[in-house]
This record gives C-alpha cells, structure tokens and sequence, in this order.
C-alpha cells in the first residue's frame, strides 16, 4: 500500500528528526527540532525504498530468518534478552549463543552499586545487560572466532534492562558489521517511547538513532562500495552474506497491542529480497486491512497524540513504581543506576536485583500466591540458563550467576 508507506515514512521522518548519530557537544544538549530538522543529516531521513511492512516485530524476526539464513548458521544475542526471540532463531534450525557481555566477568560485591543489596556485579551497573563490543571484535578479528550470521540486540530502552546503547556502542556495532559481514537486527519496538523530560517539559538530551541508521552513516562515511545492492538482478549468494544494520519496529508498543502491524528498515537488497517471497506475492502484501486503519490513524494525527499521551502515562508509572521499590531496603533498583549516557528515561521496563540468596523464581511464586503480584524472573530471559558449549559454561558464568536473582517490572 503506497499511501501506507508514505504515511509511515512521513511519521518515522518527523519522529527521528532529532535523533543523534554523532556524540552530543554537551550532556544538556536539549532537543529543537526546528533547528535540527535543517540539519539533519542525509542518512537520517527515511526513504520507503528501504521499508517493508509486517505484521509486527516478530513477523518482521521470521521473515529475516527465513530470507536470509540457513540451518546450522549462528545468532549471537544480548544476556539478558527479549525471552521469546531465541525460539523464533531456533524454529529455523539456528544456534543460538550468546554475545559477550561486560558483566561476564564480574565479582560479587555488596558496595559497589548500593549497600542495600547483599550481592551486586562488581563492574557496576554500567556493566549489567551491555555488550563488550571490544571484546566481541577481538574474538571475530583477532581471535578468529567465527563471526556468527546474526546479532539481535534490543539497542533502545532494551528488554529487559531498560538500559540504552550509547551513539559509540552503535557507531562501533555497525562498523564491525560491515567489515565483518554480519548482519546486526536491531529490534527497536521501544525505540519511541521516549520520555525523559527536562524541567521546562522538552526532552533533556538528543536520542540515539536507530541502528539502520548508522548502517547507512558507516557506508556513507567510509565510501563502502554499495553500487552492487542497486542492480536488479542479485546474486543470492552475494548479498546474503553482505554485512549490515536492520530495525526492526511494530506498532503494538506505540499505538495498541492488538495492531500486529510493524516494518523492517533495511538496505534496499534485503527489501527486495522480501518483497521476492512467494506468500508475499501471492497474498498481495501484509496486513492492508490494518495497514488502512494505521494510514488514517498517521494522518489524522491520531497516532502522535496517543504516542504522545501515553509517554506521560508510563512516565508516571514508571515514577510511582520506583518510589514503592525504594521504599524496599533489600531491593537494588538497577535501572536507576546506570550512568547517564546508558540511561534515557523511556520503554517499558524497571530492572531490579533482590539480595543474591533470593532465587527469584521461588520469589514469584510466592509473591503470585500470596499478594497476587507478578513479574519475570530475570533467569527467564536468559536462554543459555541451562545450556554450555565451546564458548563457556554459560549457567556458571556471572553474567547467569546474576540474572537468577533480577526481575523486571
């Protein structure tokens, strides 16, 4: 639908108008987006060649399996992470391990993040839920540890630790995937519910572009050679092995969860080897009965004063759960003590820490039997909680050790 891919490219334009692709000049760097709409960079702006409707995020993750991966091929993901998403990579018969993580390597210790808590990972709580891209790039060039076919990582207001990759993470993220040939899925459903405020009610500082964002800063600024992706005809071979960056968004997050409707944005290659699927060409597209009722909802402005509104909801929410939890003196509040470049006011989540001898698990059942209170134990989304192989035992390391006594809320 035509008019649909204009209407979402219109709203993805006026919403990312703002968003950073190079380090801010200063920590208050306050958003106008008049001033930064005439300066927004070229790869900032969103063409719909590069967009391709779905019925949301995990439509969008099976699509991209399907398309661009074999059986056998590897996916590295985030320790914690989104904890249905290793199914959909193992339903395509892929491996899932896991990316290296700053806090694989962690000690136990009570007082370096907040006495309260009995156990806390000695690198801080900058360390919890971040990937150690350094690491990662001296494993694949350096170490020579086969680079695996997919990362997935949820880069904006991440699920669970809430935590945002900063401009660097994403600028170092999309470098090495290009020069590496991995392909990087970014799903980025939580990308617009941004709400950290300053005093006068205007956002306190810029937010980080999406990743395909960076894709198309990295090729633009390193002069990648990309007149192959513009031929016609591909060669199917070439281009699936072609790194680059891919968000993946819906609009069950930012409108109403039963719209299954969402987008991939992604190099014009890997768009047209979607629209080349049989089912799509045989159905005539995705969802167009949805797709007409979102093109109205964008165009009549609908959908900004929702996404508008319910920032300030969650942003009260999320105030008022937190000043319950701090109440708590054996309950860490993670989320809140990141530093300020790893920490933007926005999603969904709070990540919390209960004392190390709590197992959160055995703390659900009873929270649900006894005050009917419900949260996800943080071993939930830890998809290697009983799993090892080459890399490490991945139940033993602290990275696991940790997440048996989080939780989000």
């Amino acid at each position: 639908d035509d008019r649909f891919l204009a209407g979402l490219q219109t709203f993805l334009n006026r919403h990312a108008e703002a968003d950073l692709l190079d380090d801010p000049p200063s920590p208050t760097d306050v958003v106008d987006s008049e001033t930064f709409a005439s300066k927004m960079p070229i790869e900032n702006a969103i063409n719909d060649q590069n967009l391709f409707i779905t019925g949301g995020v995990s439509h969008g993750l099976e699509l991209l399996c399907a398309t661009l991966t074999h059986p056998g091929d590897e996916v590295w993901v985030e320790r914690p992470t989104y904890f249905l998403a290793p199914k959909i990579f193992e339903s395509h018969g892929l491996v899932v391990k896991p990316l290296p993580m700053l806090s694989d390597h962690c000690t136990q210790n009570k007082s370096k993040l907040d006495p309260r808590a009995t156990a806390i990972c000695d690198v801080d709580s900058d360390g919890i839920g971040r990937v150690d891209i350094d690491r990662l790039i001296d494993m694949v060039e350096n170490r020579r540890v086969p680079s695996p076919k997919i990362i997935y990582i949820i880069p904006s207001y991440q699920n669970p630790t809430g935590r945002m990759m900063t401009v660097q993470e994403r600028w170092m993220l999309a470098s090495f995937a290009l020069r590496n040939n991995v392909i990087v899925v970014a799903d980025e459903v939580y990308h617009l519910l941004d709400w950290e405020l300053n005093g006068a009610g205007a956002h306190s500082s810029r937010r980080p572009a999406r990743m395909f964002r960076f894709h198309n800063s990295v090729v633009s600024r390193n002069k990648v050679d990309m007149t192959l992706f513009s031929k016609g005809v591909m060669d199917d071979d070439l281009h699936s092995s072609q790194g680059c960056c891919i968000s993946v968004s819906s609009f069950t997050k930012i409108f109403a969860p039963g719209i299954r409707l969402g987008w991939i944005e992604a190099p014009h290659h890997i768009i047209q080897k979607l629209n080349h699927r049989g089912y799509i060409n045989s159905q005539g597209g995705v969802a167009p009965f949805t797709g007409r009722m979102m093109t109205h909802a964008i165009e009549f402005g609908l959908l900004d004063k929702y996404l508008d509104r319910i920032k300030l909801e969650y942003r009260e929410r999320h105030q008022i759960i937190c000043n319950i939890l701090e109440e708590e003196p054996r309950i860490a509040l993670l989320s809140r003590n990141y530093s300020s470049k790893f920490n933007r006011a926005g999603g969904y989540f709070v990540w919390i820490q209960f004392p190390s001898d709590v197992d959160s698990l055995e703390l659900l059942k009873f929270s649900q039997e006894e005050y009917g209170v419900k949260f996800m134990p943080g071993i939930r989304c830890d998809p290697f909680a009983s799993k090892a192989d080459g890399f490490n035992k991945f139940s033993t390391t602290q990275s696991g050790l940790v997440l048996k006594s989080c939780a989000w809320l």
